[in-house]
């Protein structure tokens, strides 16, 4: 079996029920994450800013929800998320090694205070 370590983390912009979305994308950064998404919905919902355009756009803000970020638009819910998920890769043989001393450590320990005292 193939043991995994974590490579990193990245935070996952997408839009409930819209598959045809382009904001659909991974980052590194959450702020950016939040940006780009922000910024994919307002141009796909209004189109791009036209200094001729007289309409009111709606203010953009954020909440947190369930562990991920919600984009709200003049306070309604607009189904533009962003939530960070893990990246694993294979763990090397020495994290392999450290993964299984902290385990065998961690049973030792719980071992320890399980055991009655006479």
């Amino acid at each position: 079996m193939t043991r995994l370590a974590r490579a990193l983390t990245v935070h996952l912009a997408w839009w409930e029920d819209n598959d045809s979305w382009d904001g659909y994308a991974l980052y590194l950064d959450e702020d950016t994450a939040k940006a780009a998404a922000a910024d994919d919905y307002e141009n796909y919902e209004y189109g791009d800013p036209d200094e001729d355009d007289e309409r009111q756009r709606p203010l953009l803000t954020w909440e947190t929800s369930y562990n991920r970020w919600c984009l709200l638009a003049d306070g309604r819910d607009t189904g533009v998320r962003v939530n960070a998920m893990t990246v694993h890769r294979q763990a090397s043989k020495r994290e392999i090694q450290q993964q299984d001393a902290l385990t065998a450590a961690q049973e030792a320990a719980r071992r320890a205070t399980t055991q009655p005292t006479g």
